[in-house]
């Protein structure tokens, strides 16, 4: 018996690994992918008004951002697979129960609850994502099925809808996550081993290089969806018509596919720094050319660069993260200031808005870009010279230990 339950674990080096592995750090906070759905769903058949439906999505965020914190003083201490098990199957159940919540204010603890445990869930993910041999295939093997699974849903959910209820939104969460406890007895265990945890970068040692990295995660993604909260009104601002705008963001969204995937294909075969730099540069040059949008080409480009960047920037530099600090900890600290700079960038967004312009707040995104490339040039540079050194001493040791 023994044996035939280890030989069912899949080996660490097996791509399906890093795709099983994604697919569950995504399960616990599936609905960011499909955002607009829920906050659809609340306000339409389930009966809360658009208000109350914006306060309920939000207070889940807020429940997320405890549940990630509280996960990075767990990383270390409990293996992630009792972790997650117990936070997907509470999960399971509180979203599956959210369908008899009718009272406004329950409803509030209830999907804060519900962040929590989907918090835990994504901080102990990315953990065990940066623990993986190839960290940029698995942060961009992550971000390939965020995209895939929202446009997915969002396609889907209308008949779902149709065929069940107005709560079709909380049956696909909760059949996300048990597709995951479904997955979970395949993976491999990776333990954390008395090395990585002597190696694992104490919460003192954040100062310097590191939080440098993980400000330039804040303000990147704090640029970028201060941008995709609205890029439908920018395109409606431009009288393009609602049907034109939507089509041109599902197409253009689809990129985003491809640009996640650059990190899986490549790996560590091509220098961060120089795809990092790429990829902010493209974003800056998207926040500009959003201010064309009356130029249906120049609204379209501008898309297409910011959804092609997005997810492969964001896949490098989980992927640098997940090398300074082996045991994972860092990792599970960006999932924090991801989802803090997810969370701030519409509310930054609307707070530069002037009488319906938009121009002051595309500007703004365009200097956070760049001030997230300055943030983050010295730590990706160092790391790139300490690799490029270990890799040479490995090639002298090669040739030395030849006849």
């Amino acid at each position: 018996m023994l044996n035939r339950s280890i030989s069912r674990k899949l080996p660490v080096s097996n791509p399906l690994s890093y795709l099983f592995l994604a697919f569950i750090a995504m399960a616990g906070l599936s609905y960011i992918n499909f955002l607009p759905g829920v906050v659809n769903a609340l306000a339409g058949g389930i009966g809360f008004n658009e208000a109350e439906a914006g306060q309920i999505v939000a207070l889940n965020g807020y429940g997320a951002l405890l549940g990630s914190t509280v996960a990075i003083f767990l990383v270390r201490r409990i293996q992630w697979q009792t972790v997650m098990f117990i936070s997907f199957t509470l999960l399971a159940l509180t979203d599956i129960s959210t369908l008899w919540v009718e009272n406004y204010s329950i409803m509030l603890g209830w999907r804060f609850l519900a962040g929590i445990l989907g918090g835990l869930c994504v901080g102990t993910g990315f953990s065990v994502l940066a623990r993986l041999n190839n960290p940029d295939r698995a942060f961009g093997t992550l971000l390939f099925i965020q995209f895939s699974i929202g446009s997915i849903v969002m396609y889907g959910l209308p008949t779902l809808e149709e065929m069940l209820n107005a709560y079709a939104v909380f049956y696909v969460m909760a059949g996300l996550i048990l597709i995951s406890l479904a997955l979970m007895p395949f993976l491999p265990a990776l333990p954390l081993d008395s090395k990585s945890i002597s190696q694992s970068m104490p919460l003192a040692k954040l100062f310097g290089k590191p939080l440098l990295l993980l400000l330039a995660i804040l303000s990147y993604l704090t640029a970028a969806s201060a941008i995709y909260a609205y890029v439908g009104l920018i395109g409606l601002g431009a009288n393009l018509t609602s049907e034109n705008v939507s089509t041109y963001i599902a197409i253009t969204g689809m990129l985003g596919l491809l640009g996640a995937m650059i990190p899986v294909i490549s790996g560590k075969r091509v220098s961060r720094i120089y795809m990092i730099i790429t990829g902010i540069v493209m974003s800056t040059l998207a926040a500009i050319l959003f201010n064309f949008s009356h130029i249906t080409s120049a609204y379209i480009a501008a898309m297409s660069l910011l959804f092609f960047s997005w997810p492969a920037v964001q896949s490098y530099l989980f992927a640098v993260t997940a090398e300074m600090d082996s045991s994972g900890r860092l990792s599970t600290i960006a999932a924090v200031v991801s989802f803090v700079g997810l969370a701030t960038g519409p509310l930054l967004a609307s707070s530069l808005l002037d009488d319906g312009s938009f121009t002051g707040m595309l500007y703004s995104c365009s200097m956070i870009f760049l001030l997230s490339f300055l943030l983050l040039f010295k730590p990706v540079k160092a790391q790139a010279q300490a690799q490029a050194q270990e890799q040479a001493k490995a090639q002298d040791i090669a040739l030395s230990s030849q006849p």
